[in-house]
């Protein structure tokens, strides 16, 4: 690790599985804290994960701070990780704590005594608690909270999930995700996605495609709508294991030319969606088979940034990121009749809408990093 170095007695490691290049929520978060730490004149040492992306040595070589990075089989990762940063924490002595993006980050830490010397600051998002009838998993997570100095979760529905494994509430410290309000300046445009400019309304959901996802019951509605709005446009940007079927209902539906699959996009592919959309519609669901819920939902907010309103279902942590009839609207996302009466709502009554992107824009602002960033001082100033 050689980048220059600022003040020597203010050192904090991050240990994640999550960080860009790859595009997510998680990883978007991970950045921007470090990003925002090392505004603040931390020296920054970032423990990440490798996901083998073409960009990613690029990318790590423009960081202003130190990251290393980790493959190989999951089991000698961790391992390998947690072995590195304990020897890197013998060897720099003096760091103010370690920020893990989940309990699983945490765990090997915990099993290696760091947190008998060090500050461990341990992140939870709502899916990564979830444990159903898992025993051996409930006993992991709380063993490993347990040993954390403060559990930092996206929402106050994230930590009543914690709380219920037998955690004390006092401990866990409730921190929304911050966004960056870079998308504003970004310049460099995808050709390809200019084509999409000359319909109306554009819908957009972006988001990895899986179940609880719900894309499955937007696309229906979509269907009933396009009797009212022949130049609707449906913009779905994402990838994931729900994609053949995805494809296959957009086919069965005759719906090639009001929906289009975009597949993973850019930070610029990003801003230019957000700038040409009306409407962001993500109404998740809970997925029983899978364990998943959305425990905040980071990109409501992303679309508030830009005035955009947004259909949500309410489920999970998204009360906290969709204020109803505020920011969106709140529909029931198991009814498709729902979804596409609270779509039509919004885009034909030009008060409402004018309304919720007003409101979505000025509630975005809170969440800004340089808000956010100040909770994050708070814990890192004081024992929790």
């Amino acid at each position: 690790m050689s980048k220059p170095r600022r003040n020597q007695s203010k050192n904090i490691v991050i240990s994640t599985q999550c960080f860009s290049p790859v595009l997510g929520g998680m990883e978007n978060l991970m950045k921007g804290l470090a990003e925002s730490l090392y505004k603040k004149k931390f020296n920054i040492f970032v423990f990440a994960d490798s996901k083998k992306s073409l960009d990613e040595e690029k990318h790590d070589k423009q960081l202003s701070y130190e990251i290393i990075r980790y493959g190989g089989l999951k089991i000698i990762r961790k391992r390998r990780k947690s072995t590195d940063i304990k020897k890197f924490i013998n060897f720099k002595k003096n760091i103010n704590c370690i920020f893990c993006d989940s309990w699983k980050s945490a765990e090997n830490l915990i099993k290696n005594k760091v947190a008998d010397t060090e500050k461990i600051f341990c992140l939870a998002h709502g899916n990564d608690v979830l444990v159903n009838k898992n025993i051996i998993k409930r006993k992991r997570i709380k063993r490993t909270f347990s040993k954390t100095n403060c559990i930092i979760a996206n929402s106050y529905f994230t930590k009543k999930r914690i709380a219920n494994l037998g955690i004390k509430s006092n401990k866990i410290k409730v921190i929304y995700p911050g966004v960056e309000n870079k998308y504003f300046h970004l310049k460099k445009r995808n050709n390809n996605l200019q084509k999409y400019k000359n319909f109306k309304p554009i819908l957009l959901t972006i988001a990895r495609l899986e179940k609880r996802k719900n894309h499955k019951n937007i696309i229906y509605a979509i269907k009933e709508l396009i009797k009212d709005f022949n130049k609707l446009l449906y913009l779905i940007a994402g990838d994931g294991p729900e994609m053949k079927k995805i494809r296959k209902l957009i086919n069965k539906l005759n719906l090639k030319r009001n929906v289009k699959i975009l597949g993973k996009v850019s930070e610029n592919d990003k801003d230019f969606l957000f700038k040409i959309s009306d409407l962001h519609v993500m109404p998740t669901i809970q997925d029983k088979k899978s364990i998943s819920i959305e425990g905040f939902g980071i990109s409501y907010i992303e679309a508030g940034m830009y005035g955009i309103p947004s259909i949500s279902s309410g489920l999970g942590g998204t009360k906290e990121s969709v204020i109803d009839s505020k920011t969106g609207i709140i529909c029931n996302p198991n009814n498709i009749s729902s979804i596409k009466d609270s779509i039509r709502k919004v885009l034909i009554n030009k008060k409402i809408y004018k309304k919720l992107s007003a409101n979505s824009k000025n509630f975005s602002k809170k969440f800004l990093w340089e808000n956010t960033i100040k909770n994050y001082l708070k814990l890192i100033r004081k024992d929790f």
